[in-house]
């Protein structure tokens, strides 16, 4: 996501640790990060970023530190990318990336790309992201099984709605899901 929450993509960016396809995959990582910076640099509408630093964000599940490894490499070899890594929670990502809320947003993005755009969302407004998730699917702990599926779905909703009216939100601005 830019500075201005656009998508910037590549395809097929996917990055395997082998010899040659490492040397690939930092490539396209490289570039893709210049070109976040290059969009940053052109104007980001006000934003508080001077284009300089990149704020990546990375799901907490797997492959994070191979992923945080391999930003540190291909940044310690360019120096004019510097990069801030940030980890979120991802539960719930994939979930909701398969949505129909999900594909109405973003009707030409793969359900893998939503997913991305929703975990480096969480970032910028956790809560406008999470009330999108079904609460049973957020992944709260060992025992939440051992609550019948209709109780546990009426306590999750009530905590989302008190949540939301505590936090306050922006009516002007904020997404449907926050609203219902």
């Amino acid at each position: 996501l830019t500075v201005d929450i656009h998508l910037v993509s590549e395809a097929g960016a996917s990055v395997w640790s082998v010899t040659e396809a490492a040397r690939e995959g930092k490539r396209k990582l490289s570039s893709l990060l210049e070109r976040v910076q290059q969009i940053n640099n052109n104007g980001s509408g006000g934003s508080s970023n001077d284009g300089n630093d990149i704020c990546v964000v990375l799901g907490n599940g797997h492959g994070t530190r191979e992923a945080r490894q391999l930003l540190k490499n291909v940044t310690s070899q360019n120096s004019a990318l510097t990069v801030d890594i940030h980890l979120v929670s991802e539960a719930g990502a994939s979930v909701w990336s398969v949505t129909e809320a999900a594909s109405d947003e973003f009707p030409k993005e793969t359900p893998a790309s939503i997913a991305a755009v929703s975990i480096g969302r969480r970032y910028l407004n956790p809560l406008a992201e999470l009330v999108k998730v079904p609460p049973k699917s957020l992944g709260l702990g060992m025992y939440q099984h051992d609550l019948s599926e209709k109780v546990l779905d009426d306590k999750l909703t009530l905590t989302s709605i008190d949540c939301v009216a505590e936090v306050g939100v922006d009516v002007n601005s904020c997404s449907l899901a926050i609203l219902q």
